[in-house]
């Protein structure tokens, strides 16, 4: 029988600002909530790409309007809850992991409208949303409204990357993906900061994630491996996304043709 869900190494972690513990716990493909999660995910990335083609320009911004504000709404929410619950420390509340930065150039994107937003959003929603989905992992433990938030939030970036290109339909330039790897440089050194000053461990620069990944090299001799990894399969990741995304092609009543 199928565990409703199967957490690996659940083990406490340390908050150094605030010497609170939070409980990481790690979904498993064993487990019922992973395949609810991406069944979940799977509706919030493609929905928006059906309806989004349907509407009328005018209809279009103001449903891209919406979708930010309910994701500020959703942010708000649950940073709300994390205060109301003693819950939250500056050291991993915080929305400067990778999908976290995404939200907010999802946000800026749709009411700020800067190309190079969505552009960036097109690579680090995709290849970090999907990682997120294949290997979840939750930093209070098995709770309902913050797995929720996750898959909503995860999917949300993951839908916005394709919604660039199948509604929007603007396609990625040759390198691109070498410029935003560069951006996500910028992302790191920021990262860093607030780990420093903090004690947390945004983007996962200071310690591994505790997922069963493949893309998660661990070294005892060298505890910034899985790092010097991280940036060696994230420029594999963009690159890949761009040389796919080129050549696909958006017909305005057929649907999508690619090569």
């Amino acid at each position: 029988m199928v565990a409703f869900f199967y957490i690996r190494k659940p083990q406490p972690v340390e908050n150094k600002d605030t010497c609170t513990m939070e409980l990481h716990v790690a979904l498993t493909p064993d487990s019922l909530l992973y395949w609810f999660g991406w069944a979940v995910s799977l509706l919030i990335i493609t929905f928006p790409i059906w309806f989004g083609r349907n509407l009328s320009i005018q209809g279009r911004r103001a449903f891209e309007r919406a979708w930010a504000f309910v994701l500020i709404l959703a942010f708000t929410a649950m940073t709300s809850l994390s205060v109301s619950r003693g819950e939250f420390t500056w050291g991993g509340s915080l929305p400067i992991h990778m999908c976290g930065f995404s939200r907010l150039l999802i946000i800026g994107y749709f009411l700020v409208g800067k190309k190079w937003m969505g552009e960036l959003v097109t690579f680090t929603g995709i290849a970090g949303g999907l990682q997120s989905l294949l290997t979840p992992e939750f930093t209070h433990g098995i709770n309902p409204i913050y797995a929720f938030d996750y898959y909503v939030n995860h999917a949300s970036i993951i839908a916005v990357g394709l919604y660039i290109i199948f509604v929007h339909q603007k396609p990625l330039q040759k390198g691109a993906w070498l410029r935003n790897f560069g951006r996500i440089q910028l992302m790191a050194v920021v990262a860093l900061g607030v780990n420093l000053l903090t004690g947390g461990n945004y983007m996962y620069l200071m310690e591994p994630p505790i997922v069963d990944n493949p893309l998660v090299i661990r070294s005892e001799s060298f505890p910034y491996m899985h790092v010097v990894f991280f940036e060696l399969f994230a420029a594999l990741n963009f690159l890949l996304i761009e040389v796919v995304l080129r050549r696909i092609r958006v017909r305005n009543s057929i649907g999508v043709r690619i090569f």
